[in-house]
């Protein structure tokens, strides 16, 4: 008897993979958009109400496959109820090396690829948090906690899931694990070749991480604490040179 008819048709490797471009097509056309067809600057507000309506929608979007198409629990999504404090020390401490890792690779990465300036986005969200303390906080707080560095870690492991449940050897895991690094890379390619690697890279560390751990709060906190603490320094640099 064929084995595959026993299992809940939620488990079958094409729903696992059905559910993972699911994920991956969104966020790929998101990055197609920002690459190739965005053709004018983005406002503050866009800029602020972005990374919350999308990621946030993204965010209920792939809750639903995991648990509702995939039939697949929180917990293995990284959300166990042990350890929150632990995380937080963790991902504090992995937010400080990321930080550390992007300091060292970035002079290497400038002298291999010709550095591309910050976008007029960046530099007018840096200008409006820099005057605004308001702003600042909600960048801080739900935008980056949120819109992006919760979206983009649980869209990570949600991923990696589906494609370690189709593939569960050792092999297999570190496979899926590069390719979907490759697609996080790529996803910031309109910050410029030596975003990509440095993102990828960072990427696979990630992965890992979770892979050893199965933590994803962590990873959630140390994205945010990089991201954070990039932004923070920028809006010091720009407050002295004033």
């Amino acid at each position: 008897m064929n084995t595959q008819s026993k299992q809940p048709v939620q488990q079958r490797a094409m729903i696992q993979i059905l559910a993972a471009m699911a994920a991956i097509i969104p966020m790929a056309a998101l990055a197609v958009w920002m690459l190739l067809l965005r053709n004018s600057v983005a406002g503050v507000a866009e800029f602020f109400l972005g990374p919350l309506l999308v990621g946030g929608g993204m965010i209920f979007w792939l809750l639903f496959l995991h648990i509702v198409v995939c039939r697949d629990s929180l917990q293995s999504l990284g959300f166990k109820i042990d350890g929150v404090w632990m995380d937080i020390v963790i991902g504090s401490g992995l937010g400080a090396g990321f930080l550390l890792l992007q300091a060292i690779t970035q002079p290497m990465l400038n002298s291999l690829f010709d550095s591309r300036p910050p976008s007029m986005e960046v530099i007018q969200l840096i200008h409006s948090v820099s005057s605004d303390p308001w702003l600042l906080a909600l960048w801080l707080g739900p935008v980056v906690w949120i819109g992006i560095a919760g979206f983009e870690e649980l869209w990570r492991v949600f991923v990696l899931r589906r494609f370690w449940s189709v593939f569960p050897v050792t092999g297999g895991k570190w496979l899926m694990l590069l390719l979907v690094s490759v697609l996080i890379g790529t996803a910031h390619g309109y910050q410029g070749p030596a975003a990509i690697i440095s993102i990828g890279f960072k990427s696979v560390l990630m992965g890992w991480y979770f892979m050893a751990t199965g933590r994803t709060r962590a990873l959630i906190v140390s994205h945010a604490v990089y991201d954070s603490v990039q932004v923070i320094m920028a809006v010091v640099e720009i407050q002295a040179a004033y």
